[in-house]
């Protein structure tokens, strides 16, 4: 009896084995035009051993700027951000989680901040990024003056935080539909603003592939990206 059992639990690890290998290469894998983003005449790419990305802008505005990458999500996802901000003088930093998932690069994320040796940052969180991000900025409340959450599930209580958020929520998405939206906006100071995004899904704020359980957007990766990073931009800029 005892065999038995233990040959159906084997079988039951292999087969989550098998669908967890065939999530990671279906779900979270950057599109082709990543690496348009990954050269410019702007700014230049480090990746770092641990896979994480700096871009550093050929002439810097003395500010950092964080991007939390969502669950499964590789860093090269928020290349075309990154090449943004980059051209506006940013530094922008990458991390990138073990297992791809962000919440396990906050640590390795508040060694590195100090070493790029800015005073001023920023942050983006996308996904699972955004609780990324404010735990990174619990860990180093002096160094960031506001913070940008795209598409962002809050499960964890940020509503002690006193600085400036701006939070990005697509009609369309999928994954953070409108109950647990209404969940996340009490996670959250009062003082967050909020707006609401027609036509914008939970995957299309970087650029991959799939994501599972999302719904269709209507914008289009390219039109939804673009409208989050100026409007993160123009509220960076009001602070």
């Amino acid at each position: 009896m005892l065999k038995k059992i233990a040959l159906v639990l084997v079988g039951l690890t292999a087969l989550l084995a098998g669908l967890s290998a065939v999530y990671y290469r279906i779900d979270g894998v950057p599109l082709a035009e990543t690496r348009e983003y990954m050269q410019g005449d702007g700014y230049r790419v480090e990746t770092g051993k641990d896979g994480s990305l700096v871009f550093r802008p050929a002439a810097g505005n003395g500010r950092g700027l964080l991007i939390m990458h969502g669950a499964v999500i590789k860093p090269q996802s928020y290349a075309r951000s990154a090449a943004f901000f980059a051209n506006e003088g940013y530094t922008v930093y990458l991390p990138f989680g073990p297992g791809r998932m962000s919440i396990a690069a906050v640590d390795a994320a508040a060694t590195r901040i100090p070493e790029l040796e800015l005073q001023d940052w920023y942050a983006i969180g996308h996904s699972m990024g955004g609780m990324a991000s404010l735990q990174l900025v619990r860990k180093l409340p002096d160094r960031f003056s506001a913070v940008a959450l795209w598409a962002a599930a809050m499960p964890e209580d940020f509503s002690d935080l006193g600085l400036p958020i701006l939070f990005l929520w697509g009609d369309d998405d999928g994954l953070l539909g409108p109950e647990r939206y209404a969940a996340t906006r009490t996670r959250l100071p009062e003082s967050t603003v909020f707006e609401t995004v027609k036509g914008a899904n939970h995957r299309e704020f970087a650029m991959y592939s799939h994501q599972i359980l999302d719904g269709e957007g209507s914008l289009g990766w390219a039109a939804q990206i673009d409208l989050a990073n100026q409007r993160t931009l123009d509220f960076f800029n009001s602070k």
